[in-house]
């Protein structure tokens, strides 16, 4: 640790400050100008470190001050100014690229700050700057009725970070059901939209989520499973039902966009079928695997999609949804299609056959909206990528 003389004010914020990341981050080498994330700091990290410093200041800061001040001068700088610092839905992780335009990036993460995008943004390089675009909720920030709803209120800092467009914007989880409504929205101002990037979204169907394969092998695993989902700390588990709730009255509708949806445990099909101009990728990797440890692959398929590559402009060959014959997707080796994704081919299958194309067949009713499925499993994802 840097050798300095401490005294009162910023000074004894900063000796502060140090002692917590030498601490976190297990090393004294450490200088009140190295950066928290260039140090080795990750979300998990970054979330204790918010919470100490809002037990040593006694202030309700926000998880965007850190990315705004990610060294210890400028933090210190910060948290001893008059005013307490103010969150930001829509903020800039690291420097702006010379010319393209930023990737506007909902993390949809409520429960960890969507630190994850510092580590996005390291990995995506200098070609591409990012602007991250906090979900609702994260310090008592009332959640919007709706998804649209979330979507307008957060225009205004978009608009505010990146006046003019260009837009290109991306999202994990709900972030990209967001994402996908703001570009609606720009679009209706006029604004040319370049893409959306969906990653691994879910959407609920007669208040069912639709399952990828990835989804479904787990759900054969968790079938057989008689060990009761642990229950979440309070801060985690206060945004599944409000956001569950949102989603479960959700409809999305088509957009003339060039969009991407990358699925592992949801199925991104449902979302290709919005526009004339997609494509899907699937992956493998469980629901948060994009955002933590595969984030080199994700990294790498934004570049790619980003640049334009005519590789990734239609769909991939793909695996059938229920497989036919004994797999690793298959549930319990069973060749019986699971009732729910059953009923959604018929329904599509009738729709087919009606006159109807891909891109204009509704979503189908399926028995009485129930959202403890959605919840539940996103209570077991969080239990498993803690692991």
């Amino acid at each position: 640790m840097t050798e300095e003389t401490f005294g009162d004010g910023p000074d004894r914020l900063r000796a502060d400050i140090l002692r917590i990341w030498s601490r976190l981050l297990e090393t004294s080498d450490l200088s009140i100008d190295d950066d928290f994330f260039d140090k080795g700091g990750d979300s998990f990290l970054a979330t204790e470190l918010m919470l100490e410093l809002r037990q040593v200041t006694g202030k309700a800061l926000p998880d965007s001050l850190l990315f705004e001040s990610s060294t210890v001068r400028s933090l210190a700088q910060r948290l001893s100014e008059k005013e307490s610092p103010q969150p930001k839905a829509a903020v800039r992780v690291g420097a702006a690229s010379d010319g393209a335009a930023p990737l506007l990036f909902f993390h949809g993460d409520w429960t960890r700050g969507g630190f994850y995008v510092e580590h996005l943004a390291r990995k995506l390089g200098p070609e591409i700057s990012l602007i991250a675009v906090a979900p609702h909720g994260p310090g008592g920030e009332p959640i919007p009725p709706s998804i649209e709803d979330m979507a307008a209120d957060r225009l205004p800092a978009i608009l505010a970070a990146q006046p003019t467009g260009p837009y290109r914007l991306a999202g994990h989880c709900v972030g990209g059901i967001v994402a996908l409504e703001t570009a609606r929205l720009l679009m209706k101002l006029n604004h040319k939209v370049e893409t959306v990037v969906m990653i691994d979204s879910p959407l609920m169907i007669g208040g069912k989520v639709m399952l990828g394969p990835r989804g479904e092998a787990r759900d054969a695993v968790w079938a057989s499973d008689d060990v009761p989902v642990r229950p979440l700390t309070p801060e985690v588990d206060w945004g599944l039902e409000p956001y569950t709730e949102r989603l479960a009255v959700y409809s999305p509708t088509p957009l003339a966009v060039r969009l991407l949806a990358i699925a592992g445990e949801f199925d991104g099909r449902v979302w290709t079928r919005l526009s004339d101009n997609a494509a899907l990728q699937e992956t493998y990797g469980a629901h948060f695997d994009l955002v933590t440890s595969r984030i080199n692959e994700l990294a790498s398929r934004l570049r790619s999609w980003l640049s334009g590559n005519p590789s990734l402009d239609s769909s991939e060959s793909l695996p059938p949804l229920t497989p036919t014959s004994k797999d690793e997707t298959s549930p319990a080796g069973s060749s019986k299609p699971e009732p729910q994704q059953s009923l959604i081919r018929e329904h599509e299958d009738k729709a087919l056959a009606s006159g109807m194309s891909n891109k204009e067949i509704p979503a189908p009713t399926i028995g009485t909206t129930k959202h403890e499925s959605l919840s539940r499993r996103l209570r077991r994802l969080i239990n498993y990528a803690r692991r």
